[in-house]
Formats: C-alpha cells, structure tokens, sequence
C-alpha cells in the first residue's frame, strides 16, 4: 500500500515536471499576472481613445446613431464592442477595463486552439502564456482598452475557423471564417489585412488541390467573401436607416484616405523609432521571433504550416503599419504571430539542448519582463500609471473635471470641449455641442480642415452649451507649422464674451495637479503652460 502510494506521488510529481506539465503551470502564473494586473489597474483613467469609444458607445447604449454626436474615421464596431461591455459590465472606468480582461482571456483562448493545429501541444500553451503577458505590457500600452485588442480577437476566431474549414472543407465554415475577419475590418480598418491573409491561405490551397476539387475552393472562397464582406454591408444599411450615412461615409472612406497620406515619410520614420524607444524591454521579444521564424524556415515542419505562419506574420506587420503611424497600441495585432514564433524558437531549442532547459530559460525570460513592468504592473497606482505611460496627457484630470460639471449642470445640458479629450464627455455623461470630439483633424494640413473648424464653430454659437472646457495642453491639439488656426481665434474671443471660468487644472511635471474652483480658478487662468480651464455660459446670454 506504502509503496503504491509512493509511486502515484512521483507519478503526479513527474506530470507536473513534464513538458506538458510545465507549459501548463507557465500559463497558468501567466493568466493569474495578467488578471491580477488588469484588476488592480482596472480604475487608471480612461486614455482619449478609451474615451472617445466610451462616449460613441454610451451614445449607442441611449438610441444614438454612431456619426451624429461624434465624428471619426475609425468604423463602428470598436463602438458596438464598449456598447456591449458597457451593457454587461457598467458604464465606468472599472467596467470597461474589465470587460477588456474578458477579451484578453478570450482572445488567449483562441489563441490555444490555433496553437494547437500548428505546434505541439506544451509549445501552444507557451505561445498562450507569452501572449498574455505580452498583451499587458506597457510597451504596447496593453492595459488600455484599444479597438486592436477587439482586432486581434475577432481575427484569431476567424484563422481558426479557416483551419478548420481546411480540414473539413465546408462551406459554412468558411462563411464564418469570413465574417469574423470582417468583423475584425469592422473594429479598425487595418484589420483588412486579416481577411486578406485568409484570401491568400484560401488561394494558396486551391493552388495546391486537384483539379477536380478547384470547383470546391471556387465556391467556399465566395462563401468566405461573401461572410467577409456582410458585416460592413449591414453597418452601412442600419447607418443608412438611422439617418448618418453621409457623415459615416466622408468619415471612414473619404477622410480616412486622406488622413492615410497626411503624414510626410520623414515624420513616418520618427514615429517608427520613437515606438522602437518606448517599446522597453519588449524589443528582446523581437530577437526571439527573428530566431524563431529562422528555425521555422529551417525547419522540417509541413509546407502549408510554414506558409500559415510566415503570411500571417506578413499580413500583421501590414497591419501594424497602415497609414506609418506606428503607434505603440498598433503592434497590438503582431503579438499572436509573435508569440507563435518564440514558441517556435522554444521548441527547436528544446530538440537541440532538452526540454527542461528550454522550459527553464522560457520561464527565466518570462520572469524577467514581469520583474521589468513591475513598477507598472504591481507598484504605481492608477493615476501614477496614467501619468506614467501617458506623461502630461489630462486624462486623469479629465475625471475631476467632468465630476465637476456632472455635479453643477442639468443631465439634458451640453458640452464642448477645445481639446481632444472624449473622455470627458463620457466621464460628465453630456452631449457633445459639435461632432468635432478631435481637435487632430482641424490642425492637419488638408483641403477639409478649414471647412471642419467652421462647422465646429458654428455647431457651438447655435448650441450655447453650458460649459465649455478648454484645454491648453499641447499633445490634445498637434499644431502643424500650417495649421489653420481660425478656432484658437475664434474661441478667446467666443469665450471672454459669453463664458467666465469657474475651474482650473493646472499640471505641474514636477508636483501633482492643482485644481481651483470658483473665483480662485479665474486668478489661476495662466498659472501653467498645461492646465485645462472649465468655463460656464453667463447668466442671460
């Protein structure tokens, strides 16, 4: 009996040290970091792009059409997805960011099952853990609640049915395939780049069949497209029927293309080497790719796999790069590939050296980046984080700023705000004045930019709205050398004549932020080159 025991004891201990064993309790400390973190951060202030989807989604939650309240060239599903967060997790800071963990989770769920179809198993389950960390990095901004996050779930579910429907060759699973990639195009434009990967994946094994079967490939590839393209079509029917196809239209096709040429190859590169910068300890996992994708190509592995990986990393660095922005939060979309490809080196690794030393450098690596986000991920509170990823952005001024209007002002009333700051307008649950919620695209070089400050002007004179915030901080404007400045002109006259200032945030670099209220904050109007004033319509006018 003693020695049976004895052996069922090293028997468990002997799974857990296995490969299998390892990789699974790798995850495991994986996911635990990852939820752990979001949780304990799920109240940082929301960023500008959080709060312009909170606000469009809050709008949606009320019976409001996407384009009518607030205008931007991203399309609606990033929209619809806080909508949903929202409906099911409240409409708060918390809310979103923990609907956020449940799309990072689902997201390394998905993740496992196409792991799976192209690496061993404890290798797929090293890809998961690497992802879920990867994912919360600050390199990345991932602990923001990004449309990219949406992307990469919506485009994970949509390789996985493509693997399965190459398997089983049925024609639904390709519509759904399809559907999730559009979907994904649906969330941000970039994720075209995903549907393309499946065109070519589709096109590539059509080539590779008999041609008795071509006929077959002909009819799930319309399938496929036909799935690819139905979310966009319906957006544009229900957008139609609401009333705000005309605004939809020039903002995500005609604007969206201008914007995508707007920035010159010289500022391209310094966005490129400026993300390289603040990328952190991060760039080490692109050596680990590089290795793995050269031990993929050396490999034995099967053709199609090969092809599979190397197109979907192809088609993710498209992504990545759209319009060269480059962007931290873009490179959100390369992490699955990127995390395929150092399960890669881990495995050849493990077949040259053994696997217990391969699993003991990946966990060794792995322990190192959490010990290198540790201030972000463990040690800094909420609005230190902010402050820490974002540097003087207002975003965690933005909540005592609209906790100040939410508090003096009737719910029906509304808003504006000189400064592209949305999250303002979600945080005070007012409307918005002007559909302008972006000051960007007034201050760019292009033929509309003029004609948009106009309008802006215009929607404000003939709303009257209560409060107007101004916010004097330099990265929520982006003036070019030739900006129109036509609405800074406008504005200190506007405000002088009809507004007097009730609040004041000024933001010092090296102390926390000074708030005023009342006729103190008039004394403090020019107190800082950061500050943003809160300004209230005068009696009778």
């Amino acid at each position: 009996m003693h020695t049976d025991r004895e052996n069922e004891g090293a028997g468990i201990v002997g799974r857990i040290f296995s490969q299998n064993g390892c990789a699974a309790l790798l995850l495991v400390l994986a996911v635990l970091v990852t939820v752990a973190v979001r949780v304990r951060l799920a109240q940082t202030p929301l960023e500008r792009d959080e709060g312009e989807y909170a606000y469009a989604g809050q709008l949606m939650l009320q019976g409001i059409a996407p384009y009518k309240l607030a205008f931007n060239m991203k399309l609606p599903g990033t929209y619809a997805g806080y909508a949903a967060i929202m409906a099911l997790f409240g409409e708060t800071t918390e809310g979103i960011h923990l609907g956020f963990l449940a799309v990072n989770l689902a997201t390394v769920v998905l993740l496992f099952f196409v792991a799976r179809r192209l690496l061993d198993g404890p290798h797929a389950l090293l890809a998961c853990a690497c992802y879920a960390l990867l994912s919360i990095s600050p390199g990345v901004l991932g602990l923001a609640g990004h449309a990219t996050h949406l992307v990469t779930l919506a485009a994970l579910g949509g390789v996985l049915l493509l693997l399965k429907g190459g398997e089983s060759a049925r024609a639904r699973t390709f519509w759904c395939s399809g559907l999730l990639f559009g979907l994904a195009f649906l969330c941000k434009q970039p994720g075209l780049f995903f549907g393309m990967f499946g065109a070519a994946v589709m096109l590539r094994d059509a080539c590779e069949s008999p041609r008795s079967e071509r006929w077959i490939w002909a009819r799930n590839f319309a399938w496929f497209s036909l799935g690819g393209a139905l979310p966009f079509l319906v957006t544009c029917c229900l957008i139609w029927r609401a009333g705000t196809f005309h605004r939809f239209w020039f903002w995500t096709v005609v604007y969206a293309r201008v914007h995508a040429n707007l920035l010159p190859w010289g500022m391209a590169r310094e966005a490129l080497a400026n993300f390289y910068m603040r990328a952190g300890v991060m760039r080490w996992t692109w050596l680990a790719a590089a290795a793995g994708l050269l031990c993929l190509l050396a490999s034995e592995a099967p053709r199609r796999a090969k092809f599979l990986i190397v197109c979907l990393l192809g088609f993710s660095l498209l992504a990545f790069a759209a319009s060269f922005y480059f962007s931290r939060h873009y490179f959100i979309v390369v992490l699955p590939v990127l995390s395929l490809l150092i399960a890669i080196a881990v495995r050849s690794a493990a077949r040259r050296f053994g696997g217990a030393i391969s699993m003991a450098c990946f966990a060794a690596a792995c322990g190192l980046f959490v010990f290198a986000n540790r201030a972000v991920w463990f040690e800094l509170n909420p609005p230190e984080v902010c402050r820490s990823l974002y540097g003087g952005n207002p975003f965690p001024e933005a909540v005592e700023i609209a906790k100040y209007i939410r508090e003096n002002s009737a719910p029906g009333a509304t808003i504006a705000v000189l400064g592209s700051e949305p999250e303002i307008y979600f945080y005070a649950g007012r409307h918005s004045a002007s559909g302008y919620i972006y000051m960007y695209e007034m201050m760019q070089n292009h033929p509309n930019a003029s004609a948009m400050q106009r309008e802006m002007i215009h929607d404000i004179e003939e709303a009257k709205p209560e409060f107007l915030v101004w916010v004097h901080v330099p990265s929520s404007w982006t003036v070019w050398r030739d900006s129109d400045l036509t609405l800074i002109k406008w504005s200190e006259g506007y405000e002088q004549r009809f507004y007097d200032v009730v609040g004041a945030a000024c933001i010092w670099s090296d102390h926390p932020t000074e708030y005023f209220w009342g006729p103190e904050a008039a004394a403090r109007e020019n107190g800082t080159m950061s500050r943003v004033l809160v300004l209230r319509r005068k009696p009778g006018l």
